[in-house]
């Protein structure tokens, strides 16, 4: 008997919302695993311009994160993660996830959107600024109309320019010196 009302008290603290929909992979477009972060020198939260509201989208909107996004222009850069969003609560939902079960310490990060749900991103980017300063992020990048594409090169460029810069900071304790090129 006990052990059913222990299952039980768990069951309905589960069904309250004591977990968040983000543990759950379906969640993510791009969920990296924890075994990468010493292969790149940064993580990066994507989100795509149009937010999530019906599951015909999601085919798509994965494929493009795949091939584009994670092992595409970024692969080798960033680990990335990428969630489904549909809404400012989703989003803030999701970096919450991201900040208490990936995120390293001080481990820098990058946030990369597109269109209506880069603007979720960057709102919550304001609201939130001096403590995402502080837990780590090094960069922001959005465009504000994702049927122009975002991933460009220039993107993909300004990106990995801005983890140069901090890698030198981090191996020579001070900012690289004005004119020399990041490559």
């Amino acid at each position: 008997m006990k052990t059913t009302s222990i299952l039980a008290a768990l069951a309905a603290a589960f069904l309250a919302g004591c977990s968040s929909p983000y543990d759950y992979k379906e969640n993510w477009l791009i969920r990296e695993d924890a075994a990468r972060p010493f292969a790149v020198p940064s993580d990066m939260i994507y989100v795509q311009g149009v937010p999530y509201t019906n599951v015909s989208m999601i085919a798509n909107a994965y494929a493009y994160a795949q091939s584009e996004v994670g092992n595409g222009r970024f692969g080798g850069v960033s680990r990335v993660f990428a969630p489904l969003v549909s809404n400012a609560d989703d989003m803030e939902r999701a970096l919450e996830w991201y900040l208490r079960h990936q995120h390293e310490g001080a481990r820098p990060f990058l946030f990369v959107g597109e269109g209506a749900c880069g603007a979720l991103l960057r709102q919550y980017e304001e609201a939130n600024s001096e403590d995402l300063r502080e837990k780590g992020l090094l960069a922001s990048f959005y465009a504000e109309k994702s049927h122009e594409g975002f991933v460009t090169d220039k993107t993909v460029r300004e990106v990995r320019e801005a983890i140069v810069r901090l890698r030198y900071r981090e191996q020579w304790g001070r900012d690289m010196p004005e004119g020399m090129q990041a490559r």
